[in-house]
């Protein structure tokens, strides 16, 4: 078993950067993630403000070198567990969110994690612990880790939590897979900017599949498959997915395009994962019981 601490981390995915861990297929590791705030927020007296480094937002640890991962393959990564720290925080920001032209100032509301629960004043939450970023390195260029996109990054999608399997396209030799940006619990959308952000402890498996190609990330839950898409345009994600979803339904079933299509109008369901970041994330949902 290996283990990464939260202080190898990176702020962009790229091939140029210099791998942390090698790992063969197979092997698991147990990865200490920083919260998206790099730990620079830690009371509601703290503020986000001008001074504020948005480059240095969502640190991811890593990257990790799997040996034998080639362009073409899928990493294949299972998340077996997700240990959580003991407070987490939510933000406003003026611009922030969906309605952030109705915030004029900053404002931070910190939570206790404790028994299972997120504390919003005298509520008590369920958590529902999940990955927000996670991701390998792309073809061409770096990409921040507070931006989506098909090398995966910040997909703030809430399937990516225990007992789920993430599978990602590989553009470099390695890989080169990071991961960070915890929330002990998120709505789907994630609409004011943050969920309740929290540093973390995530215990994966990592395996490659040479024979599953994909162009875009895919979460498969024990009841679904989720294609996703980011993109600027949501209209052009929200296509791209329903045709992945399409295309596996047509593929497993051995049903023409056609009737494939009309299946998935009617069993699967098209979700939003986030609106907030540059490129928004949708996800086509796929039930296993169809395929």
């Amino acid at each position: 078993m290996y283990r990464l601490k939260r202080d190898s981390v990176i702020y962009e995915m790229s091939k140029n950067n210099e791998p942390v861990l090698y790992i063969n297929p197979g092997d698991k590791i147990i990865v200490e993630t920083e919260d998206c705030f790099g730990h620079k927020i830690t009371s509601e007296d703290q503020r986000l403000g001008e001074d504020f480094d948005f480059s240095k937002v969502n640190p991811a640890t890593g990257p990790i070198c799997i040996r034998n991962a080639k362009p073409g393959d899928s990493v294949v990564i299972e998340i077996k567990r997700i240990e959580l720290d003991t407070h987490g925080v939510v933000e406003l920001y003026p611009g922030f969110g969906l309605l952030g032209d109705n915030i004029y100032e900053s404002r931070t509301k910190v939570l206790r994690i404790e028994s299972n629960h997120a504390i919003f004043d005298t509520m008590q939450l369920d958590l529902k612990p999940m990955i927000g970023v996670i991701g390998v390195a792309p073809l061409q260029g770096a990409v921040p880790c507070g931006i989506p996109g098909a090398h995966g990054g910040n997909l703030d999608t809430v399937e990516i939590t225990v007992g789920s399997v993430v599978k990602l396209p590989v553009f470099v030799d390695g890989a080169l897979l990071a991961l960070g940006d915890v929330h002990a619990l998120m709505g789907q959308g994630e609409v004011c900017g943050t969920g309740v952000e929290t540093r973390a402890l995530i215990e994966i498996e990592v395996t490659l599949d040479a024979n599953y190609h994909i162009n875009e990330p895919v979460v498969e839950t024990s009841e679904a498959i989720y294609f996703l898409s980011s993109n600027e345009n949501p209209d052009l994600a929200i296509k791209n997915a329903t045709k992945y979803a399409v295309s596996h339904i047509s593929e497993k079933r051995k049903l023409s395009f056609e009737e494939a299509y009309m299946l998935s109008s009617i069993v699967c369901d098209l979700q939003i994962s986030q609106v907030v970041n540059p490129l928004k994330t949708v996800k086509m949902k796929v039930p296993k019981s169809v395929l």
